[in-house]
């Protein structure tokens, strides 16, 4: 039998139970003994043993590090707690780009609440890359009544914006026009993105021609006005800038458009491009034929059952990349369409410094294994080096027990180049390059 032993309860503090007060005690401890210390230790200042150099870890490493976290924002904001240098160096990161989004359906002016608080906090500064989504309950909030007084103050104070960003941007909502609201961003700006833009071919060619120091242009799910389906030739004015960056086109139906910019710059001076069903695709590739290195390019099919597009890269001396998107390989009615396309497309590349091309099949499964790409790819010889690329979307569901003959057409395949998996579907990139996560090398060993 266990004899229970008692213990007195010793009575707290009432000040040393309250939180924090012993933490606060022991700092105050230890500096004091630290400041003791130094006036105890202190030498003459005379004497000629130099004082020791502290400790710290140059910018430019510093740089390095936050560079590999870019876009992993809970880290970044750790290291902007530890200390001042730290803060310093992640805050352009965490705040370099400022997305805009509609709420509701009647607070529309309150859609760029954001900027308030960064004004605050002297955030504005560090913004280079403003984004406004699209509309989600089917009216547009991008007009002037978002833009009031004190929130076009704070909207012009973005003194360093770079990249722009407007979806569902309606020119007619603009009585001045946009720019009297986007235009002095043109000191600053060199990337601007226009998806689903409402106007005229002469409103947006007005809009980036106010940006001088344009380089990189998108356009995305642009239709023609029906008014401008009868209307005679534009007169354009001359635009400054060449153009020099990267070129977005995508689902673009009317090929006037692309006339009518070529018109108004004098000529284009792409040196990379990201082309998704566009119509034109030839009026680009020869208005670029000495500038334009890599090009990413998704054949356009006019109708169902007609064949795809073609396209000619025999002026363009200066492509290195070339990236296509070939043809889903479940769809039988334009496989053989696409893979003629794709054929007599490689057949055109006459550049000298040509060395790698990657072809994208997207959407494979069990029914449309990739038989015959081989013979394909083989004649195209003059190629160096070159890369196929799969998407893994419903390969790991429907592949699974046909790895094997894939990898038995592969290892043909791989006699002529090497080839990549993608783990899921290619995101195209509408900034400066085209990038894609890939598996690591020996996931289907040849």
């Amino acid at each position: 039998m266990s004899t229970a032993v008692y213990h007195p309860r010793i009575p707290r503090s009432p000040i040393s139970s309250l939180p924090g007060v012993k933490r606060f005690a022991n700092a105050i401890w230890y500096r004091s003994k630290a400041k003791i210390r130094d006036i105890l230790e202190h030498e003459d200042p005379d004497s000629s043993t130099p004082p020791p150099q502290a400790h710290w870890i140059p910018p430019e490493i510093l740089e390095m590090i936050i560079a590999n976290l870019a876009y992993d924002s809970r880290t970044l904001k750790a290291c902007a707690a530890t200390c001042f240098t730290w803060y310093n160096i992640t805050i352009p990161h965490l705040y370099h780009t400022l997305k805009f989004r509609q709420w509701s359906r009647d607070s529309s002016r309150t859609y760029l609440h954001p900027l308030e608080g960064l004004h605050k906090l002297d955030l504005l500064p560090y913004v280079k890359q403003v984004q406004f989504s699209k509309a989600l309950f089917g009216t547009i909030y991008i007009s002037p009544a978002i833009f009031d007084s004190e929130n076009l103050q704070y909207f012009r104070a973005l003194e360093n914006l770079q990249d722009l960003t407007i979806a569902d941007l309606d020119f007619l909502k603009f009585p001045m026009g946009p720019v009297e609201y986007f235009g002095h961003f043109s000191p600053t700006l060199r990337s601007v993105a226009l998806i689903a833009p409402r106007g005229t071919r002469r409103e947006l060619l007005d809009f980036f021609g106010s940006f001088p120091n344009l380089d990189n242009v998108e356009i995305s799910d642009y239709s023609a006005l029906a008014v401008e389906d009868e209307a005679p030739d534009i007169l354009l004015v001359p635009m400054e800038g060449r153009l020099r960056g990267q070129l977005t086109l995508k689902n673009l139906d009317d090929e006037r458009l692309l006339k009518d910019m070529i018109v108004a710059y004098g000529g284009m001076q792409f040196t990379s491009m990201v082309l998704h069903h566009v119509q034109g695709i030839q009026l680009v590739l020869d208005a670029c034929a000495n500038t334009l290195e890599t090009a990413y390019i998704q054949l356009h099919n006019a109708s169902k059952h007609s064949s795809a597009q073609s396209c000619d890269l025999s002026r363009n001396n200066a492509l290195r990349s070339l990236e296509i998107l070939g043809p889903r390989l479940s769809d039988s009615l334009q496989h053989a369409h696409k893979i003629k396309a794709i054929k007599g497309l490689l057949s055109t590349i006459k550049s000298p410094v040509f060395s790698e091309v990657v072809v994208i099949f997207s959407e494979l499964d069990a029914r449309w294994p990739p038989r015959g790409l081989d013979r394909v790819l083989r004649e195209f010889y003059r190629v160096k080096q070159f890369r196929v690329a799969f998407c893994l979307e419903t390969l790991e569901e429907f592949m699974a027990p046909h790895l094997e003959l894939l990898n038995l057409e592969m290892k043909r395949v791989a006699a002529w180049g090497a080839y990549d998996f993608l783990p899921c579907p290619p995101v195209i990139s509408s900034r400066i390059e085209t990038k894609y996560t890939r598996y690591p090398s020996g996931i289907c060993d040849s």
